[in-house]
């Protein structure tokens, strides 16, 4: 099962560096990042990492509100269209996501395209159905 640790974050100077700072310290390699603003100065960072489980609790621990996240990564071409075609894809399958950003894994070649679902148990096999194909996770995290 893939995960993101989802981090409730003040934008504040060095409270991102905070973070970095905790992971780095426990040799926990940032896989992808994606930081959004709410409202009010604060802001949900969203983090795939190489150890998940340790980061949320290390950050946790050390006084900052982590939670685990479960997450579908899916594989797709690094091509233009290649993302209308996957959303296309997506939408077939009747999966419904929250929150969605993306990374390139090999230039011109692979991304990944990673989606926060709420209906988990359902999402992988209807994604599957449509011939969308999961990352598993040793190369989600990179392990």
């Amino acid at each position: 099962m893939t995960f993101q640790v989802s981090i409730f974050l003040e934008n504040k100077l060095g409270h991102l560096e905070r973070v970095t700072s905790i992971l780095k310290a426990a040799a926990i390699n940032i896989r992808s990042l994606h930081l959004n603003h709410t409202a009010n100065g604060w802001g949900i960072l969203n983090l795939v990492v190489s150890d998940p489980v340790l980061a949320h609790q290390l950050l946790n621990d050390n006084g900052m509100s982590a939670a685990l996240r479960k997450i579908v990564v899916i594989k797709m071409t690094d091509e233009p269209g290649s993302l209308d075609a996957l959303l296309k894809a997506i939408v077939k399958a009747g999966v419904n996501f929250t929150n969605a950003y993306g990374r390139v894994v090999n230039e011109g070649e692979s991304a990944f395209f990673v989606i926060d679902v709420q209906d988990f148990e359902d999402a992988a096999p209807n994604l599957e159905s449509v011939g969308l194909q999961i990352v598993e996770d040793r190369l989600v995290y990179g392990n």
